[in-house]
């Protein structure tokens, strides 16, 4: 039996880890003054600090499609190459 990945499984899971990192990565500045939104600021244009709302939705929305980008980077080519073994 050969295992394949799904790609809304994959999709699902890499948002959930990306935005809870961001969630994390902007409260802990909020609250302990940690300058991790610095690292944001590069990955996802349109993100801003200080943070507004708009820019906040912004970056979910850029975590989103890396997230989609990322997933489809690794299960389709996973797939159709496990596909071309059996």
């Amino acid at each position: 039996m050969k295992a394949i990945i799904s790609f809304r499984a994959l999709s699902l899971t890499l948002i959930v880890a990306l935005v809870a990192s961001y969630v994390l990565c902007i409260a802990g500045h909020l609250l302990f003054g940690w300058d991790m939104y610095l690292v944001w600021q590069p990955l996802l244009p349109g993100f801003v600090w200080p943070l507004t709302g708009a820019g906040f939705f912004i970056g979910l929305v850029w975590l989103v499609a890396y997230s989609l980008y990322i997933a489809a980077l690794i299960a389709f080519p996973y797939n159709y190459f496990v596909a071309r073994e059996g």
